[in-house]
């Protein structure tokens, strides 16, 4: 661990401590005290201080150990009669991972107050590192800090907007998060550990005040046994805490402005937010609350008949309670609502206002935590969490939906009222201890999700019309369309991150898994390494394998309940041709299997430099048992086919490089990544998202539709003098994939096989904290496409089309200002 490192390193490198010698010597003395996440004290940690080469700040080589000592019943540890100089400080407890602090400089005469924070160890987070000893960690992840979140540039100031800066990390084109190739219901949301996604349609269903998140992190390929239900990635969420301060915060004060026609028209975005958190009672329990409201406008930038805009509109609420019991006992609790209403759902230059739909979009979710250490080196934590998530969809006109070839018109189709719930149970033991000289820490844990839906999913009629409005098509929709659903998971796993040598690390997981509603049961091993190949830790070869079983959708047990798809083709003189399609909602009768994905990856990491770092990484998965809706058209007995037989193969291949400016002023990134995704594409939780799609196509294997094969990222965090902090970022890729059609829609070629032109955006944010009547104030200001470089977000695939291949709708560039407030 970090505070282990600090020692060997300094009496390894410096056996012989230079002190200061004579009478005429000057000292100081550093005293703090260490706390958890959620700043409760942690007596018996051990704090080392170490000197420092100072003028080497961005990466200081350390002097000797000074001195050593250990944290009382209250947390607190002292350093005296230090010589005056620089020095780092570092703690470290089991259980937990280490944390250091500096370089600090010291002064004659000074006693220097630093607070040390550790948080409960993560699996991936366990054996932290120093250069000097060597293996580093095999699983993986990347890290937004609270920091980060408040000054980079956040189209609407949410935790979401940040993710796609990682390189394998897109927005498809119907703005949901995909990661490394996989599809968006691969992944998984945790928020404090607890699941955030939504159990009908495996999408991130979960929003939280910006204010309260303290760090997002990114599990790229989550071979932690602990993770389960998912192959892309995991994204956890962990909040923030109060202390015994009271703190009160207000941000984003300031409403960005709508242009038209070169003049101010109204309010684009305004996401205002305030946050509180202070003592209850005093070292003992503790509150955070926060509140946001978002209202952002989307507008689309072509001249078409009716509303332009869609519009969300909501707000977030977020309490959290901290309660220290003991020394070695804890409990929080959160309570979170967030509901949403959205206005012209899906808006473009194609599917106009009339046709698109108005949703209510929200939830709401009560978490308890205990944490309990029973001993010196184990922790338990049980965790209780019950959710519920609330889905409206409902056309805004009447009458049917009309499909013309330049896109869809008359009114939306669908609609939807849909209300789920889901209780989550969780324990886990988390033991570590040494064996033959090499530690070990074990994680074991099981877990219950018991999930519900009930509502309707109702479809009115479709007309597919040719240029001159021609009746090309007709489908309609029989049955009531009430559907419900109800599943038990139940799970259980161990994890083992095993320290083999100072040079390597591996993590050993096994995983069983069991669904009541497919009735199977699975077992997945999963296996990373992380090797040193030199003895300073230089040159890290990193890898894992694992066999992953995603989720399956809680809808699925009502598909044969859904409306049945009637499709009547007509000719030319508006008479019925061929025969009345009645397509009956079908179960394969081999049953269903569990979606399953065997992932591995290969990365490489250099030190360059004492400040450029290279990483290169190379990921391949394949999906097999993709939950899949096949068209059968045999006038005998057409069918809508639900089986088993999906596939998905995901491949991609990234490089970063991380430049860390001196003086602590900041990192640069820049990185370049190669995707392919292509497979089945009539993917059951494409189709029955909860905004649908007019046609229901042959399936083929192709493209998938979130594929860049190209990308290009450069984004940092500079923090120059004055309090001012800039953050540029560019982003150029290819772009994605598109399906050319036939008058009647039908597909020509193959699906997925054009392309959208490139994408071109350069970013910027320059803020400046200081202070004002005792006040903290930040202030700034965001520029988006500063370039105005042309990035369409529409096309008119329909040979029909007088305007056939014109791309529309790009998005331009906006400024905003930032203002915030701090109490």
């Amino acid at each position: 661990m970090r505070a282990q490192a600090l020692c060997v390193v300094g009496l390894i490198c410096f056996p012989v401590a230079a002190w200061p010698g004579g009478a005429e010597a000057q000292t100081a003395g550093i005293e703090g005290v260490v706390v958890d996440s959620a700043n409760h004290v942690l007596p018996g940690a051990t704090v080392t201080v170490a000197g420092v080469d100072s003028a080497q700040a961005a990466d200081p080589p350390f002097d000797a150990v000074l001195d050593t000592t250990v944290t009382d019943g209250a947390g607190a540890f002292g350093f005296a009669a230090l010589p005056v100089g620089a020095y780092m400080v570092a703690a470290d407890l089991s259980g937990y991972a280490s944390g250091m602090v500096g370089p600090v400089e010291v002064v004659a005469g000074q006693v220097l107050g630093v607070r040390l924070r550790l948080e409960v160890a993560p699996l991936s987070e366990v054996v932290t590192v120093d250069a000097s000893t060597g293996a580093g960690q095999p699983l993986e992840k990347d890290e937004f800090g609270t920091e980060f979140l408040q000054v980079f540039q956040l189209p609407t100031d949410r935790f979401q907007d940040a993710l796609p800066l990682l390189p394998g990390v897109v927005r498809d084109p119907r703005g949901r998060i995909s990661f490394n190739g996989t599809r968006p219901s691969q992944s998984t949301l945790l928020v404090n550990g607890a699941n955030a996604t939504d159990p009908v349609t495996g999408q991130f269903a979960f929003e939280l005040p910006l204010s309260v998140v303290e760090t997002v992190e990114v599990n790229a390929v989550p071979y932690s046994a602990e993770f389960g239900r998912v192959s892309g990635a995991v994204t956890e969420v962990r909040t923030v805490a109060g202390d015994d301060h009271w703190d009160l915060n207000f941000g984003s004060l300031l409403p960005k402005p709508r242009f038209r026609g070169g003049t101010i028209n109204g309010i684009n975005t305004a996401t205002p937010r305030v946050q509180v958190s202070g003592p209850l009672k005093r070292g003992r329990a503790w509150i955070s609350q926060a509140f946001d409201y978002r209202f952002v406008r989307s507008e689309v930038k072509e001249n078409i008949p009716g509303a332009r805009e869609e519009v969300v509109e909501g707000f977030d609420v977020f309490t959290q309670v901290d309660l220290k019991l003991t020394d070695r006992h804890s409990m929080i609790g959160t309570l979170s609502v967030f509901p949403s209403t959205v206005d012209n759902l899906g808006i473009s230059s194609i599917d106009l206002g009339e046709a698109t739909p108005e949703a209510d979009l929200g939830g709401w979710n009560v978490a308890l935590v205990d944490r309990l250490a029973t001993g010196a080196n184990t922790l338990w934590e049980t965790r209780v969490a019950l959710r519920g998530f609330d889905v409206a969809v409902r056309p805004e006109g009447s009458g049917p939906a009309q499909l013309t070839p330049d896109g869809l018109r008359g009114n939306y189709f669908n609609e939807i009222d849909r209300a789920s719930t889901q209780l989550e149970l969780g324990v886990a033991r988390l033991q570590s201890w040494d064996w033959r000289g090499q530690q070990h820490l074990v994680k074991f844990g099981a877990q219950v999700f018991a999930t519900s839906f009930e509502g309707v999913d109702r479809s009115g009629p479709i007309e597919v019309r040719g240029a001159d409005g021609r009746l090309l098509k007709r489908i309609t929709f029989r049955g009531p369309g009430e559907l419900e659903a109800s599943d038990v998971m139940t799970s259980g796993y161990v994890q083992d991150h095993w320290q083999v040598s100072p040079r390597l690390a591996l993590d050993l997981g096994l995983r069983y898994d069991q669904s009541s509603m497919i009735s199977e049961s699975h077992l997945s091993p999963r296996t990373a390494f992380s090797l040193a190949l030199d003895q300073a830790g230089r040159t890290l070869v990193k890898g894992g394998w694992g066999l992953f079983f995603d989720q399956t959708f809680l809808q699925v047990d009502a598909f044969e309940r859904f409306q049945q798809r009637v499709e009547q083709e007509y000719d030319g003189a508006g008479s019925a041709r061929g025969a009345l399609l009645v397509f009956e909602n079908r179960i394969d009768p081999r049953g269903f299997e569990e979606p399953t994905s065997r992932v591995w990856n290969l990365e490489f990491d250099r030190q360059l430099t004492e400040s450029l770092l290279l990483r290169v990484n190379y990921r391949e998965s394949r999906a097999r048992n993709r939950l899949l809706v096949t068209r059968v058209t045999d006038p005998a007995a057409p069918a809508l086919v639900l089986s088993s037989t999906g596939r998905l193969r995901s491949r991609e291949f990234d490089a970063t490089v991380r430049w860390t400016l001196a003086n602590d002023q900041g990192d640069l990134y820049a990185s370049f990544s190669k995707m392919r995704a292509d497979g089945d594409l009539n993917d059951f939780g494409e189709i029955y998202d909860n905004h649908r799609n007019p046609l229901l196509l042959e399936n083929q294997q192709s493209f998938q539709p979130f594929e860049v094969p190209n990308r290009l990222l450069l984004w940092g965090v500079v923090r120059l003098p004055r309090g001012i902090t800039m953050t540029p970022g560019i982003e150029w890729r290819t772009g994605f994939p598109y399906t050319i059609f036939s008058e009647d829609y039908s597909v020509v070629g193959v699906r997925n096989s054009s392309d959208y032109p490139a994408f071109f955006s350069a970013d910027l944010a320059v803020t400046k904290r200081m202070d004002f009547l005792g006040r903290r104030v930040d202030v700034g200001v965001q520029f988006y496409n500063l370039t105005s470089h042309d990035n369409p977000r529409d096309v008119l695939s329909n040979l029909a089309s007088s305007s056939f291949g014109s791309f529309r709708n790009s998005i331009g560039s906006t400024v905003a200002l930032r203002f915030g407030l701090g109490f």
